[in-house]
């Protein structure tokens, strides 16, 4: 690893996804809200660049909330949590949820393909801002975790849009 002075502010996320997430984490509320309308730069559809960048930082938070101890009343525990923040919109699957949840977590042998993109998408933020809430992450370990899930992103192959207009995406 690059030697890398303390003084030196950490980076920031690169991507409208990236940002979207660390708005969502970080509950700021209204840049979330103004980050939502530049996903997919900002055009009706679906990618699946963007939502390989929220896998990555789901699968680096639940790590981290669950460590390598975990139990089966442990995920359900938190299987509770997400179901309450999901408050039925969209309605919850406990056993999908479970599924994305060991797959994130690293258990072999998951299969989440029965689940279809934009729900993944969703399910993963609302679990990503669940766990990050309980973990009470500060600002630079969030930054951290998008970046480095953005970095890999794009080391798999993956092409989420990146800011244009780093102003208006960093003035928070």
């Amino acid at each position: 690893m690059p030697y890398r002075s303390w003084s030196q502010p950490r980076a920031k996320p690169r991507t409208y996804v990236g940002q979207f997430l660390r708005a969502m984490i970080l509950h700021q509320v209204e840049l979330r809200n103004e980050l939502r309308g530049k996903l997919n730069n900002g055009k009706p559809g679906w990618n699946y660049d963007e939502p390989a960048v929220a896998e990555l930082v789901c699968q680096r938070i639940l790590q981290l909330f669950f460590g390598k101890e975990y139990d089966a009343h442990d995920i359900a525990k938190f299987l509770d949590v997400v179901e309450l923040a999901a408050a039925d919109d969209p309605p919850v699957d406990r056993i999908k949820i479970e599924m994305l949840i060991r797959e994130a977590i690293g258990e072999p042998d998951i299969e989440v393909n029965d689940i279809s993109p934009p729900q993944r998408f969703v399910l993963r933020g609302i679990m990503i801002a669940m766990a990050a809430f309980q973990l009470e992450l500060d600002e630079g370990t969030v930054d951290g975790i998008i970046t480095d899930s953005e970095r890999l992103a794009f080391e798999c192959g993956w092409k989420p849009p990146l800011i244009r207009d780093r102003g208006a995406a960093y003035r928070r």
